[in-house]
């Protein structure tokens, strides 16, 4: 892949964001949040990629731009954990008022550091690199070494959430690139074909539950108010206990099909 094929993408990507990050300004939607962050989620995979080529530790997202999406990620924290509550039909007032008041707070703090320049300065550094020819042998390697990063979390003993965790970025690193080379590098497809895209979109999946729900898990057994009432007191304790035993089922899950996964794949 030629430099000014690759600057292409990477401002179509960056683009894209800035559009998705436009629909979030209009109503602070969850859906829009996580198309917002998908988005970001490819670039970054991409730059990755790049940087593993290069031995180089650039290019990099800005850190303006990585505030902006850390505080969308805890906009929709807060809007899944009310969603979960609300279908739990339990009822804690203080804390949703709480989860409430984290909302308003992440999406004022979102309008104070957003602005076109934060996308426009992204756009002039990840553009303006001088980025080297990036030979199709670089996605094989990179996948060689994300599979490699998996079956070594996956086998660590005990696996912990950061390891969960970070499996997952590692599937979604081949998932993001694999379907790149399929769509805009014709010479590294015969690199990107032998790799399984639909099972690892169910382990991100899977692994995106999870993650959800353990973060859910720790808000709550973390969360401390002078206007606790003893009911709801039981009742995120209930909660606490009811998301550590899906926890624990949940990670023994995930970690059957990821060792699926890395035991029929050559690394």
């Amino acid at each position: 892949m030629k430099p000014e094929k690759i600057r292409k993408i990477i401002g179509g990507k960056v683009k894209k964001i800035k559009t998705l990050s436009r629909n979030i300004n209009d109503k602070f939607e969850k859906d829009a949040i996580h198309e917002f962050r998908v988005a970001v989620k490819s670039l970054r995979s991409f730059l990755c990629l790049l940087r593993m080529a290069s031995e180089d530790r650039a290019p990099k997202i800005p850190g303006k731009f990585k505030r902006l999406y850390h505080i969308a990620g805890a906009i929709r924290d807060a809007q899944l954990e009310l969603e979960t509550i609300t279908a739990s039909n339990t009822t804690l007032p203080v804390y949703t008022d709480k989860l409430k008041n984290d909302i308003k707070r992440q999406k004022a703090e979102w309008e104070r550091q957003y602005s076109e320049k934060v996308f426009r300065k992204m756009k002039k550094r990840l553009a303006g690199y001088e980025y080297e020819t990036l030979s199709p042998d670089a996605l094989a390697a990179f996948h060689y070494m994300k599979v490699a990063g998996v079956k070594k979390l996956s086998n660590t003993k005990p696996v912990t959430n950061t390891h969960v965790h970070n499996i997952r970025k590692h599937v979604k690193d081949i998932i993001y690139t694999t379907k790149l080379a399929r769509k805009e590098w014709k010479p590294a497809i015969k690199h990107a074909e032998p790799m399984p895209v639909d099972e690892l979109d169910r382990i991100a999946a899977m692994i995106g539950e999870y993650n959800d729900e353990r973060i859910q898990l720790e808000h709550l057994s973390s969360f401390s108010s002078p206007r606790l009432e003893p009911e709801e007191k039981r009742s995120l304790e209930d909660l606490c206990k009811d998301d550590a035993a899906k926890l624990r089922t949940g990670k023994k899950k995930i970690l059957m099909v990821v060792n699926k996964f890395t035991g029929k794949t050559v690394v």
